[in-house]
């Protein structure tokens, strides 16, 4: 802190100053020094702004080279204003989530009331395509044109394209419709993970942290057990219809208690000027089609294809470009019209931010996988409907949010962010070497499985809410919070999407070279759509298929 105020003046900011005046409790724990430029002082200023400390004492500051743009900031909340508001981001996180596996058992059902089966698989397709296209740039255009408005637009686009999807008359209008309501989703993801940081005073950080990657891991996992249920016993269109009520109390919640930005922010010609337009359209690109070619790789299309292998160059192409760009911007010095950078490519020099992208990559694999695949194993192998298959799956759906929960307060409480992550992934590994000795000769369920999905819950929960605090401890400047968690969540739901184009090619072999010759081509084709397909089988074929599946 000396060295800081070496060369400048310390002036205490209007936040401290109303907070003085009017008697509201404040910490010395929640400001930070500031650098702003003040023609008073000759030259560089510290304000005293809201702080945060990191652990290795250092003091996190704003860009001195962004001055020039301002970027929108939040006051900390207190009191019930911090849980309603900290609720509120929770809600707009679960509902985005849920709707990225509450479908997937409903496509049968879709498919049936409005036809075109063979392009079913794009429901789910076209809301991960924008859901993990728009991620970081919800959080820049946030950074750009303030918290507030994006968090309503975020959830506005989500609900009122919920309604659209749950009156979509053609599959190619709900095939659209989601697309729509992905971007939605990613806005409320987003900015979710990203102000929750912002708003929380520090001592809160933990819990906080913890409640979101709960969230996560709930609604992840709750997402095909709802959406069976629903479909079971009421139309699919309900399925959809059920965002509405909640997302109609966000918005009215949004417009009356939501913070606003913690300085005046002016929007001009400058603001949208300082967009990273070729940044934006470069990473929509790589990600929308490494994502197409992940989902249709060897289910519409062949692995060796035109089609597959056009989008992977296109997506590397997109990538290397994107990152090539963003390095340019980033050294470019910061004056008044320029660029900002949609990802401030200084963040891949600091060693536990990259190690941070390169684990929530890893811990994506196993996590999505898992919430795919093993509703799918007690449906086939056990003989278990999509209800019971979710009811089975509880104890993950605890464990992993209430490990998420704990992760959050104990990194928090006793600075062992890395420790934990650490344990996290080795429970994973425990967890699923331990899940392939579940046998297949038997339709019932072990008991000892229970205690495998704690193992593998407890260490998807750590990990989740371990990288968010991690992230938050290691980066530098408060302008660079959004965008890293935003990247974080990025990095893990690709590697899902990654690890579950690669589990589904595997079982596609497996299943094409075992049972193409036993199960007539149609049977075939069904049951690489879905996994109920197997009750239509018959006990010769149901028997040989089990043992494929194991």
């Amino acid at each position: 802190m000396d060295q800081i105020l070496e060369d400048s003046v310390v002036v205490w900011s209007r936040e401290l100053d109303n907070r003085l005046g009017t008697g509201d409790d404040f910490h010395l724990e929640d400001f930070y020094v500031e650098p702003v430029s003040d023609s008073r002082y000759g030259s560089q200023v510290e304000i005293l702004s809201s702080f945060t400390e990191l652990h290795d004492g250092s003091v996190r500051k704003q860009d001195p080279e962004k001055r020039e743009i301002q970027l929108a900031t939040l006051d900390l909340q207190y009191g019930w204003r911090l849980w309603l508001n900290v609720g509120c981001l929770a809600f707009g996180l679960f509902l985005s989530s849920l709707e990225t596996t509450i479908i997937a058992t409903s496509l049968v059902s879709i498919a049936s009331d409005l036809g075109s089966f063979n392009k079913s698989n794009w429901v789910v397709t076209s809301y991960l395509l924008t859901y993990t296209g728009f991620l970081i740039i919800f959080a820049r255009i946030s950074d750009l044109f303030g918290r507030k408005g994006t968090v309503l637009v975020s959830l506005t686009v989500f609900t009122f394209f919920s309604l659209a999807c749950g009156v979509s008359q053609t599959m190619e209008q709900l095939i659209v419709f989601r697309a729509f309501q992905g971007m939605g989703g990613a806005g409320l993801y987003s900015m979710a993970v990203s102000v929750i940081t912002e708003i929380t005073p520090l001592k809160y950080i933990g819990i906080s942290s913890g409640l979101m990657g709960s969230i996560f891991a709930m609604s992840s996992l709750l997402g095909p057990n709802l959406g069976g249920a629903i479909t079971q016993h009421s139309t699919w269109r309900w399925v959809f219809y059920l965002n509405l009520p909640p997302g109609f109390v966000g918005i009215v919640m949004v417009v009356f208690f939501f913070p606003r930005n913690a300085r005046p922010l002016r929007v001009t010609r400058t603001t949208f000027a300082s967009m990273d337009y070729l940044g934006m359209l470069l990473y929509l690109t790589a990600s929308i089609m490494i994502v197409f070619a992940l989902e249709e790789g060897g289910l519409f299309y062949p692995w060796d294809g035109p089609v597959v292998i056009a989008s992977f160059i296109i997506s590397g192409t997109g990538f290397v470009s994107f990152l090539g760009w963003e390095w340019i911007l980033s050294k470019k010095p910061w004056v008044k019209n320029s660029t900002l950078p949609l990802f401030p490519m200084h963040l891949v020099r600091q060693r536990i931010i990259s190690f941070s992208f390169l684990t929530a990559l890893l811990a994506g694999f196993p996590f999505l996988v898992t919430i795919v695949f093993l509703p799918q194993r007690f449906q086939l192998i056990n003989g278990l409907s999509p209800v019971e298959a979710g009811v089975r799956m509880l104890p993950l759906l605890l464990v992993s949010a209430t490990g998420a929960a704990l992760g959050g307060i104990f990194s928090k409480k006793y600075n062992v962010s890395c420790h934990v992550l650490s344990a996290s992934l080795g429970l994973q590994v425990l967890g699923l070497g331990l899940m392939t000795t579940l046998p297949t000769a038997s339709r019932e369920l072990p008991p000892a499985q229970y205690a495998f999905q704690v193992l593998l819950g407890l260490g998807f929960g750590l990990s989740l809410s371990c990288l968010v605090i991690v992230a938050q401890m290691e980066v530098r400047n408060d302008d660079d919070v959004g965008i890293t968690i935003s990247a974080i969540t990025q990095i893990r739901v690709l590697g899902g999407v990654i690890g579950v184009a690669a589990a589904q090619a595997i079982l596609n072999a497996e299943i094409n070279s075992s049972l193409g010759e036993v199960l007539p081509p149609e049977k075939l084709k069904a049951l690489q759509q879905s996994a109920t397909a197997i009750s239509s089988f018959t006990p010769e074929e149901a028997a040989i298929t089990i043992e494929s599946y194991g």
